[in-house]
């Protein structure tokens, strides 16, 4: 009695198109992954980060109070808190309004280079460790770049949703160094030390995902060298090593 073979269930295809992979990456990663470390491309998702990430920083400028800002910040590093406090009352509110001044201005230089800034040196680090400590051979640097490009979509998914939540929100109200309420330190108080705020912004919903989506995309680089296991290992590892390097520096200044 014969019987009729069973066709392989039909694989989604990986997406060919810079909107099919700006799409593909929240709902099909690793065909989407395939399809980057192919062909490589790192232009179009830095151009959509930049543009979002300098959209947020225009609306953060306006809408915060940089002097009310600056006088916390200044009250969470113990150096500069003591340094304001030998000016006299006159001076030290112009140094409050500089410092806003300043901060206003570095919100516009953050926006521009940011994200470029942020891809090339990280994808620098991933690059080595993945070669040196995974063995994975990957073709070009330009891949790695690819990878971490597409893979902070999530990241700039945040800032998406941070625009109108910072245009509608009291000003008041508004941290623009944790501008959505994503992660831990989102519900601390105000007067947290900076050393706690450091670890707990790192546990935030949207930037764990980047991390998923970046340990997926270098396993799929080279699967013989570089199981998932080992890709979420080097990823989360360097992530954690450096929450802890800036927890202790923060320490030190707070």
């Amino acid at each position: 009695m014969s019987t009729t073979p069973v066709p392989p269930a039909p694989q989604a295809q990986a997406p060919a198109s810079q909107i099919g992979r700006l799409v593909g990456v929240f709902f099909n990663p690793k065909q989407t992954f395939a399809a980057i470390v192919e062909r490589p491309g790192w232009i179009m998702p830095v151009v959509v980060l930049t543009v979002i990430w300098l959209a947020l920083n225009i609306v953060l400028v306006r809408r915060v109070n940089w002097v009310e800002v600056s006088k916390q910040q200044i009250e969470k590093n113990k150096f500069a808190a003591r340094q304001i406090e030998q000016l006299k009352p006159e001076q030290r509110e112009q140094a409050y309004e500089r410092a806003g001044e300043r901060g206003k201005v570095t919100r516009y230089v953050r926006g521009v280079i940011g994200w470029p800034l942020a891809i090339v040196i990280l994808g620098g680090i991933y690059h080595g460790l993945f070669k040196l400590f995974g063995g994975a051979r990957i073709s070009s640097f330009k891949v790695s770049l690819s990878v971490l490009a597409y893979a902070y979509l999530p990241s700039g998914l945040r800032e998406l949703i941070a625009i109108p939540v910072a245009l509608f929100k009291d000003p008041s109200a508004i941290d623009p160094e944790n501008f959505l309420a994503s992660n831990v330190a989102a519900f601390m108080g105000g007067d947290t030390p900076l050393w706690q705020l450091v670890p707990t912004a790192w546990l935030d919903v949207f930037g764990l995902w980047s991390l998923v989506l970046m340990a997926i995309g270098y396993s799929v680089i080279d699967p013989k060298k570089v199981s998932l296991g080992k890709s979420f290992a080097i990823v989360f590892g360097l992530s954690i090593a450096l929450v802890l390097i800036f927890t202790g520096l923060a320490s030190l200044f707070s």
